[in-house]
């Protein structure tokens, strides 16, 4: 991006041609294109309306989400730079940015978090690249994508503006390469779809459905309803009574358990109880938990669903070794290209996040992967022991830094020559 295209930065953007997608998922609320829809959450079959916001109302989504976005925050951004033999880590003026503070107003973590919720809701993770006069990265400005816009300037060689709105009622135009946009599924050059919206609205209209079922049976008593007959005729006066009197006396959870009484020699009062087993409610929101979960990729285990934990592989441990290789790498993934295509103009230089860090709460695993790397008898190391003590935040040992080689009893060779293999 040149210096001339920033000086209009934080200005409106100039006139140009404008794509934008039709369905009422990804506009900005402010411009009102996406109508009611847009606004108040495109209807389910159960009639609840589902949005970003009524969707974290449902325990499955606000865990697949929580958990998704917590463990990227978690994971460090480490950069490095490609050499002759491979690659070395390099201490870079952007880690302070990734990793402990995007801008004055969010550290990193929360960054990433808020970001991966976008992405996980909206369908696209956007950040503002701020920078100094100079150019130079300065801060990471997470935006609602809810409040930015897209528009290609085709009558400039068909580069892409984004306009947004920030929480403190500031408009800024910048060019696209000073924003780093990771779409979703969906994605036609500018927007992507909402997951919530397309993917999932009818399995979060029916959890949506289902929990409020639940809770207005549970508020109204324990769920049964009431005939009351009699050989009489009622006015409509009168049958209000009778149902007034029923309902202060029969519903609400302090009035579970109390009798009834009812005057008259011939009143007949009858409970049509339905069970939630009778109904399958108990069966449809369990369901409804496996199948957000599905949508999200996220093993139901991960979240709580433990009933059938054991029905892929060898149990959890393969499933959670699958969530990282088939559903947390694709995010990573795209995050990380990115940001290199965005932040980095010299060849060479790159980011990218370290897994290694998954492997801290197993002890176990921990213990037989460095195990391994640290090599010896009949077994090629790669690493070296002060490399691993600097992972374990100790301090280097003297005679740290060899590689054992495979067939060697201990690490006090010399160490290996690269140019010899």
């Amino acid at each position: 991006m040149g210096f001339f295209d920033r000086l209009w930065a934080g200005k409106s953007p100039p006139a140009a041609d404008t794509e934008q997608r039709k369905e009422p998922t990804v506009q900005n609320l402010g411009q009102g294109s996406g109508g009611l829809g847009e606004m108040f959450g495109l209807p389910s079959v159960t009639g609840v309306p589902v949005n970003e916001t009524t969707a974290m109302q449902v325990g499955a989504v606000y865990a697949c989400v929580q958990l998704l976005a917590g463990i990227v925050s978690t994971l460090p951004l480490q950069f490095y730079q490609k050499t002759t033999g491979g690659r070395k880590q390099i201490d870079h003026d952007f880690w302070y940015l990734f990793n402990e503070s995007a801008t004055n107003e969010y550290t990193a973590s929360a960054m990433w978090e808020y970001g991966m919720q976008s992405r996980l809701l909206d369908g696209d993770f956007v950040a503002w690249i701020m920078r100094d006069k100079r150019g130079n990265p300065i801060g990471i400005q997470p935006l609602n994508p809810r409040a930015t816009t897209v528009q290609r300037m085709l009558d400039q060689g068909g580069w892409r503006c984004y306009t947004f709105w920030l929480p403190n009622g500031q408009v800024h135009s910048v060019h696209e390469d000073d924003v780093i946009h990771v779409p979703g599924l969906g994605y036609n050059g500018l927007r992507s779809l909402s997951p919530v919206r397309h993917y999932a609205n009818q399995a979060i209209g029916l959890a949506l459905g289902q929990q409020q079922f639940s809770e207005r049976q549970f508020g109204q008593g324990t769920g049964a309803s009431y005939l009351i007959s009699t050989a009489g005729k009622l006015n409509d006066e009168q049958k209000q009574q009778v149902r007034a009197e029923v309902e202060a006396r029969a519903h609400g959870l302090s009035n579970v358990g109390r009798p009834m009484v009812l005057s008259g020699a011939d009143w007949k009062l009858d409970r049509l109880q339905i069970s939630p087993v009778d109904m399958q409610l108990l069966e449809g929101r369990a369901f409804s938990v496996v199948e957000i979960a599905r949508i999200y990729g996220v093993p139901p285990h991960m979240i709580g669903a433990t009933d059938k934990a054991t029905s892929w592989g060898t149990g959890l441990e393969a499933m959670t070794q699958g969530f990282v290789k088939f559903t947390l790498k694709r995010h990573l993934m795209a995050i990380q290209q990115e940001a290199n295509r965005k932040l980095f103009v010299k060849p060479g230089i790159y980011c990218e996040f370290g897994l290694d860090t998954l492997l801290e709460g197993d002890s176990t695993a921990q213990a037989a992967y460095f195990s391994k790397a640290l090599g010896g008898p009949g077994s090629q190391g790669w690493m070296t022991i002060n490399e691993v003590r600097h992972i374990k935040n100790l301090p280097p040992d003297p005679d740290g830094g060899k590689i054992v080689k495979a067939g060697s009893g201990n690490g006090n060779q010399k160490p290996s020559d690269p140019a010899q293999g």
